[in-house]
């Protein structure tokens, strides 16, 4: 029988922690350190984050065993509510694909009322988002860990799932608040997070994109205009300005 998740919740998971680069600060060999593993079951094998966004609700991630991020949740009243999310989520959901008017694909999480649970990032095609779709379904139904995210804002490099690598960007109360694109090498993918600190202070170097149903995120671009950052899907245009708002105070402040 699947560990009640109210219990698992409190439990105290740290094998599965990644190491980090700060904000502040030069970057050490550590900071270019991430697991190896390609083993199917570690890497589907994940965990829940809540956090409390900074509208006073609680939100939550799915992170996938290597630290990627599949899904972000609906903000919520209270951390039960959030946990009852989980768990209407674990349950069995519907999954949804919708593209952006940029034409990035996304997808969201449904329960059987209709209410959307989570919502992923943005893939550049529908192959990409189907396949993340997969890969998510696998780790719901192996994960139980319910975590508080960790604090403090910190970049972070991974090896994904599909092989290549990428890092993510995370505010203070631990959300994950910018993701980055995939980079073959792991030195590419550690020069990416360079990019972002010289790039990223400025809030004319974002730009508001629409989703669907009204929905909104922000890409960062560098000089010459390629994306080099993704912030997630956003309910509103107004949070996804705040959104920006996050990552540019979190840079200038480097």
């Amino acid at each position: 029988m699947r560990p009640s998740l109210f219990a698992v919740a409190l439990a105290l998971v740290v094998s599965s922690a990644l190491p980090a680069c700060a904000i502040n600060g030069s970057q050490t060999d550590d900071a270019e350190e991430v697991s190896e593993t390609d083993d199917e079951l570690a890497l589907t094998t994940g965990k829940f984050e809540t956090f409390t966004g900074k509208d006073g609700k609680v939100y939550f991630h799915l992170l996938a065993g290597n630290g990627e991020n599949m899904l972000r949740s609906e903000g919520y009243s209270s951390g039960a509510a959030a946990v009852n999310a989980i768990s209407l989520l674990q349950a069995g959901v519907s999954y949804e694909l919708r593209t952006a008017k940029s034409g990035e694909v996304y997808f969201v999480t449904k329960s059987a009322n209709g209410a959307v649970l989570g919502t992923s990032e943005t893939y550049v095609s529908k192959s990409n988002a189907e396949r993340a779709v997969e890969s998510t379904k696998k780790i719901i139904a192996r994960t139980t860990s319910v975590l508080a995210a960790p604090s403090g804002a910190v970049f972070q490099v991974i090896k994904s799932l599909n092989g290549g690598y990428f890092f993510h960007l995370r505010a203070n109360n631990g959300e994950i608040v910018l993701q980055s694109q995939s980079y073959g090498t792991r030195t590419s993918a550690v020069n990416g997070v360079q990019s972002v600190k010289s790039n990223g202070s400025a809030a004319s170097s974002f730009e508001l994109r629409e989703a669907s149903n009204g929905q909104w995120y922000f890409v960062l671009k560098a000089g010459n205009g390629q994306v080099i950052g993704r912030g997630e899907t956003y309910a509103s245009k107004w949070n996804a300005e705040r959104g920006v708002a996050t990552v540019v105070e979190l840079l200038a402040a480097q």
